[in-house]
């Protein structure tokens, strides 16, 4: 059959017995060919809606053809006759299809992959479904796997949906993160990094557990979930995305800077910025129980005396308060004075357990002042001190300011210490968090 094809050709092509010159070729380069049909097989014609037979399709050319005849060099060799309709079946189009083979010929596409530049998705083809809030288009599958697509709401397929994958038997390894889990990672990086300026407070469950809510996969698997941390770690040593110097956070009069924040990091000492604004913050979560003071009000009290710090109360009466909290910083180290105003007590809590008998004497002395001021006889006598040792004992020299936010925060919401020194990596990023944010996680 094809060399009868090829005959019938040459016989029509006057140019090869001496007659006129060859018809000039359309307009775009080569004329095409017509895709021979498999034996026994009927193809549709375009136009009209009626088939074409083997008969009609074979016909001899003529001069009226909708296709120019190719020169003698462009026919051979013939290409084989089951690849044209087998190519067209494989792109999912059916014989005839005019989408193009396998999207462009990039293998791998199938279904679930978006549409690549300049190349528009089939008419058939549903939209790119956006995992959650963060976009991620124009992604394959890494290895040439193919991305399984999430069943929109109310598109009537729930039966041809592919459920979400399932944990990995035990004793069998999990995946590892394809390509698009990659861009989803540093897609959720960037945000944590605008929202908190760096990504000190920023763990790898974080991470983790916002992959599963995105592609309702399992991400905490040791294997899955070290190379999070891995990504995690090598995207804080990219130039530019350690920290954002320009971040400052912004509550009443405070203004802590990345500086300021970075005290928050490992084994930092937590300085006086970081201190006064946290201490608002429990203030502010409780406003009528609990007044915090400035951390430079006991170097004051201590050094001046009653008349450096009068006005320090001016326009607040802490006689009515419940509690009050008072920061102490000497020389290197943190502790608290927390004053129980209703039972008249002066606690003292130190994560290292030391005895400062000077502390709450001064702080006694200041409390009567006060009530010769405000002209409060009740709260001139009966004030009591106390040491509170069974307290979380910090085991190095540098969480001191930690394990005192922690009790200001505890004894505001009038909650038992339930915090010791392996909780402080965590409890420095939630405080990280919540500056950041302006209000405690309650």
């Amino acid at each position: 059959l094809r060399a009868l094809r090829l005959l019938r050709l040459l016989l029509a092509r006057p140019g090869l017995w001496g007659g006129r010159g060859a018809r000039p070729r359309a307009a775009g380069g080569r004329g095409t060919r017509k895709a021979t049909p498999l034996p026994g097989r009927r193809r549709p014609r375009p136009e009209g809606g009626q088939e074409v037979t083997k008969e009609e399709e074979d016909g001899p050319v003529v001069g009226g053809a909708s296709f120019t005849t190719p020169p003698l060099t462009d026919l051979l060799p013939l290409p084989h006759p089951l690849a044209p309709p087998l190519l067209h079946e494989r792109a999912g189009l059916g014989e005839g299809g005019d989408e193009g083979p396998l999207l462009n010929g990039l293998g791998g596409g199938g279904v679930g992959a978006g549409p690549l530049p300049g190349c528009p998705s089939p008419p058939h083809a549903p939209p790119p479904a956006c995992p959650g809030p963060i976009l991620i288009s124009n992604v394959t599958g890494g290895g040439g796997a193919e991305l399984e697509p999430r069943p929109s709401p109310g598109s009537g397929h729930a039966t041809s949906a592919t459920p979400p994958p399932r944990a990995p038997p035990p004793g069998q390894s999990s995946p590892p993160l394809r390509e698009e889990h990659v861009t989803c990672v540093q897609s959720i990086l960037d945000e944590f990094l605008q929202a908190y300026g760096s990504l000190i407070p920023v763990s790898a469950d974080e991470v983790v557990e916002k992959l599963e809510d995105i592609f309702q996969q399992e991400f905490s698997t040791p294997q899955r979930r070290g190379s999070v941390q891995q990504l995690l770690q090598s995207y804080q040593r990219l130039p530019g995305s350690a920290l954002l110097r320009g971040f400052r956070v912004s509550y009443k009069r405070h203004v802590l800077t990345m500086d300021d924040l970075q005290t928050l990091y490992g084994p930092n000492w937590l300085n006086d910025q970081v201190m006064n604004m946290y201490g608002d913050l429990v203030m502010d979560a409780v406003p009528d129980k609990v007044h915090f003071f400035n951390s430079f009000f006991y170097d004051k009290l201590r050094t001046r005396g009653y008349e450096g710090v009068q006005r320090w109360t001016k326009n607040v009466d802490i006689f009515g308060k419940e509690l009050l909290l008072i920061p102490i910083h000497l020389e290197v180290h943190w502790s608290l004075v927390a004053v129980d105003v209703v039972r008249r007590t002066i606690t003292y809590f130190d994560s290292q357990r030391t005895l400062n008998r000077r502390c709450p004497k001064h702080i006694c002395r200041y409390l009567q002042a006060e009530a010769d001021k405000k002209e409060r006889p009740d709260f001139r006598e009966g004030w009591r001190g106390a040491f509170k040792m069974n307290v979380a004992r910090q085991n190095n020299d540098s969480d001191c300011g930690a394990f005192v936010l922690q009790y200001c925060k505890f004894l505001a919401l009038g909650r038992p210490f339930s915090f010791t020194q392996q909780d402080m990596p965590h409890l420095r990023r939630l405080m990280y968090k919540e500056l950041c944010h302006c209000q405690l996680a309650l």
